[in-house]
């Protein structure tokens, strides 16, 4: 299934495989001026390269290298011959992609090797010319993409939702609030979500996801110095762990929010 739909100069793709006529899993990638930014799962490629074939993209920038966001990355450089842009650290994950768990097989599909080249400090996309952001915490080559004319930014898998409360294996918590401040700094007015879709009262909404994480932290912190069990303080503060932590083969789980923030104790106590 793919959709999409204008918002101002920006083009909105709404994509997700179908199971019974019924979306899985919907992720979002977007279009400004001549620059694609991030291009959908290679499960839905034969949806996504006729629609993207119809415009005259230049270039082809990714925000991150998890398949929902450049799993047709491949297939549209061949076709379009655009260059890919992306954080150093995800085009070496993207030329040699690791081995996913099932149910990302299943959602997104697995994504075909592919060569890029590193994101410049500032892209045009048309008229428009965006800046390049590193902002890292869901993966270390997390990139973000701001356009200031309208304050537009599109920032992959860095927002997410304001009371999100678990990881992925690997993602890092001090990372993660340190970059939220970078793009608060920046007074976003709209942002361009990778898994919301486009919202609306964006620097407000950050500000509210940076505050709700620094308090769940610091509270998780408060117990563990108490001398409370991290099993204690997943149930306390995290409900517990999550059955997608098992389905997910251990990929995605609350404790994984919680380690992170244990590990990073004294980056809250600056």
């Amino acid at each position: 299934m793919l959709i999409d739909y204008q918002y101002g100069p920006v083009t909105v793709y709404k994509a997700a495989r179908t199971l019974f006529k019924k979306p899985l899993y919907y992720t979002h990638f977007y279009s400004l001026g001549d620059l694609l930014i991030d291009c959908g799962p290679s499960q839905i490629g034969g949806e996504v390269l006729p629609v993207v074939k119809k415009k005259a993209f230049q270039k082809l920038a990714v925000t991150h290298e998890h398949e929902d966001h450049c799993g047709n990355c491949s297939l549209i450089k061949e076709e379009l011959k655009i260059p890919v842009y992306a954080h150093p650290e995800t085009l070496s994950y993207m030329a040699n992609p690791p081995s996913i768990q099932l149910y990302r097989h299943l959602m997104w599909g697995a994504q075909p090797p592919v060569e890029g080249k590193p994101a410049p400090q500032n892209i045009r996309a048309g008229e428009f010319s965006v800046k390049v952001i590193h902002t890292p915490g869901h993966s270390t080559g997390h990139i973000s993409f701001f356009e200031p004319e309208n304050r537009f930014l599109f920032c992959g898998d860095l927002y997410l939702g304001e009371k999100l409360n678990g990881f992925m294996d690997g993602e890092n918590i001090a990372d993660h609030l340190q970059s939220l401040e970078k793009v608060i700094a920046l007074q976003p007015a709209v942002i361009f979500c990778g898994l919301k879709g486009k919202l609306e009262d964006a620097t407000n909404r950050l500000k509210r996801k940076r505050e709700t994480w620094w308090e769940l932290s610091c509270q998780a912190i408060e117990m563990h110095e108490k001398g409370y069990s991290r099993n204690e303080i997943l149930q306390k503060f995290f409900s517990g762990e999550v059955y997608f932590f098992y389905l997910s083969e251990r990929n995605w789980g609350r404790g994984y929010m919680l380690d992170s923030i244990l590990e990073n104790i004294d980056f809250f106590k600056k």
